[in-house]
């Protein structure tokens, strides 16, 4: 009798209780019935207290797991914010570029300047590259900049994208687009240019740096909380390039939560 009891318990708690796609849980819960079962049915008619000992383990297991499915669901909400929060700031840099006249939607942020928003919009009339490859294009681009002519380096770039912007390294092209404002204080370009490689290359090989680099220019047009953000969706996608010294120094002194 207790053990045609103990086999129903099992089969509805796994059913019920356990998530669909963990099988760590499912296989934990297995485990411990399967040995509970065999002791209870060996010793439950001598001493029925263990069908109660057995009945109370059972519903501590319910509780953990209904504990742990809380804090996925609570997981799963604030990566959902943070999308959102990004999207948004995303749509914010793309409003400035188009209506540079604008003053924008949050008077506490900086707005981007007629002038910037001019030489940002310059890059798509830029002629491709008199290159023979992708590659060559975006390799004669890199020696530019690091030869430090950020200037003829952010037109080589900017040329790159708007003719290669399909290809694989597309994503890098426009981060180091975006790192030829920043390193000559061009923090409202550098914003804009690093946003739009968020935005387009989510999957692009400088996609971490990206957000990093979005955050410090943020940062230095004391948008804190906008950079937080950013430092935040760089937690929520890259975990472990999140956890570097750089980022830890950087929500502290950006005042940032968590």
């Amino acid at each position: 009798m207790y053990l045609k009891y103990l086999k129903e318990i099992q089969s509805g708690l796994l059913r019920r209780k356990a998530p669909r796609n963990d099988g760590r849980m499912r296989a934990l819960l297995s485990f411990v019935f399967a040995t509970s079962i065999l002791t209870t049915s060996l010793h439950a008619e001598d001493n029925p207290a263990l069908l109660v000992d057995l009945i109370n383990r059972v519903g501590a297991i319910e509780a953990e797991n209904r504990e742990l499915r809380g804090q996925l669901e609570e997981a799963r909400h604030e990566v959902s914010q943070l999308t959102q929060r990004m999207e948004t700031l995303s749509a914010d840099v793309d409003y400035r570029l188009s209506n540079p006249d604008s003053g924008g939607a949050n008077s506490t942020q900086a707005s981007l300047s007629p002038s910037s928003v001019a030489t940002d919009a310059k890059p798509v009339t830029e002629a491709a590259p008199p290159a023979s490859s992708s590659k060559e294009a975006y390799e004669k681009a890199r020696s530019l900049l690091e030869q430090g002519d950020y200037a003829a380096a952010e037109h080589a770039f900017a040329a790159f994208v708007s003719a290669y912007s399909k290809d694989e390294l597309a994503g890098a092209a426009q981060y180091w687009l975006g790192v030829t404002f920043f390193v000559r204080g061009e923090h409202e370009k550098a914003t804009a240019a690093f946003a739009k490689g968020y935005k387009n290359y989510p999957k692009s090989s400088k996609a971490a740096d990206n957000l990093l680099k979005l955050a410090k220019s943020l940062g230095a047009l004391d948008r804190k909380s906008d950079a937080c953000t950013a430092l935040d969706q760089l937690a929520a996608e890259h975990s472990k390039f999140s956890r570097s010294d750089e980022v830890s120094t950087l929500r502290k002194n950006y005042s940032c939560k968590g």
